[in-house]
């Protein structure tokens, strides 16, 4: 963990994330005991998440909107309504856990560190999302 916020792109606002020791060895996926995508084949998402096992699901192609018009969504949208959220900078990465506002503020810069995207989700489970650099596209649970 420490190699990937020491980082150049993170470095300057690392110390706002803090490992979740009580998922030490889980991701996100399985510490909240999410469906997980198993026959890739059968489905043309390239995520890791089964959205489709989700009550309410939504997909927005981010890369048709500016960086600001992202931001401005994920302040409105119910994720900001929360404290702090958890997320995995990579796949097999630890759960680190950052203060909402700083997420919002800094979303593009963990994404460019994730390279492949990455899974978030609010401290008490009720909020998910996955972020995907290929296809550039986020699904949630919730509006953004």
């Amino acid at each position: 963990m420490k190699e990937l916020l020491e980082n150049p792109v993170l470095a300057p606002f690392a110390a706002d994330f803090s490992l979740v020791e009580e998922a030490r060895g889980k991701g996100i996926i399985e510490y909240f005991h999410l469906a997980q995508i198993k026959n890739y084949q059968a489905t043309s998402y390239l995520g890791n998440i089964a959205w489709d096992t989700f009550e309410t699901a939504h997909s927005l192609e981010w890369d048709l909107l500016d960086l600001e018009d992202i931001e401005a969504r994920l302040k409105k949208s119910s994720l900001s309504e929360h404290e702090e959220v958890f997320l995995q900078l990579s796949y097999g990465e630890p759960i680190l856990k950052i203060s909402t506002s700083s997420f919002i503020a800094h979303w593009y810069e963990i994404l460019y560190q994730s390279v492949e995207g990455f899974p978030l989700a609010t401290a008490d489970g009720k909020l998910f999302l996955e972020w995907l650099n290929n296809p550039k596209s986020i699904y949630a649970n919730f509006l953004i």
